[in-house]
């Protein structure tokens, strides 16, 4: 039996509570914690890597309407909150969870985000056309595409790997 995927029509956002980052200073897994969703003024971001102690906060800009500065896209921006892209959203640290795949980057924000990837690349059957801005509609072909499964599915066990071997 095929396997499938329903559409759930998770927004990228939703898995933006926390970040699995490399730390700028010792370069180990460190973490970005955000407790409330980017939309929420005046939320404390925290940056703590276990390694070697340090930790950051950062309450993000606001614009002149009392909102958070908010960009969508693959560019950092510093004092907005950047949602896309292989970095935090708030301090721009380069994500743990990354691998080369068909000549390009898989990248996953936390545990979570990368299961559901895995989800929904490995379903032969999915439902029908998902929500405009859910997580599986603003996939890249590369990765919806049959012919690319194994090859990302592989990217996906390589980081899933590399989380086990970490002490």
């Amino acid at each position: 039996m095929k396997k499938q995927f329903k559409n759930r029509h998770r927004m990228l956002e939703s898995f933006g509570y926390e970040f699995a980052v490399h730390c700028p200073n010792c370069n180990e897994k460190s973490k970005v914690i955000s407790p409330e969703a980017p939309y929420y003024t005046d939320a404390i971001k925290r940056f703590i890597c276990t390694s070697c102690g340090l930790m950051k906060e950062k309450i993000p800009d606001k614009n002149c309407f009392n909102q958070n500065v908010i960009s969508y896209g693959n560019s950092w921006r510093d004092g907005f909150i950047n949602i896309g892209g292989n970095y935090d959203w708030y301090f721009g640290y380069p994500l743990y969870l990354q691998a080369p795949c068909c000549g390009h980057t898989l990248w996953a924000y936390n545990i979570e985000h990368l299961c559901y990837l895995e989800e929904y690349v490995e379903a032969e059957l999915r439902g029908p056309s998902p929500y405009y801005l859910s997580v599986e509609s603003r996939l890249p072909i590369w990765m919806k595409i049959a012919k690319n499964r194994n090859a990302v599915l592989k990217a996906i066990n390589k980081i899933k790997h590399g989380l086990l071997s970490i002490k």
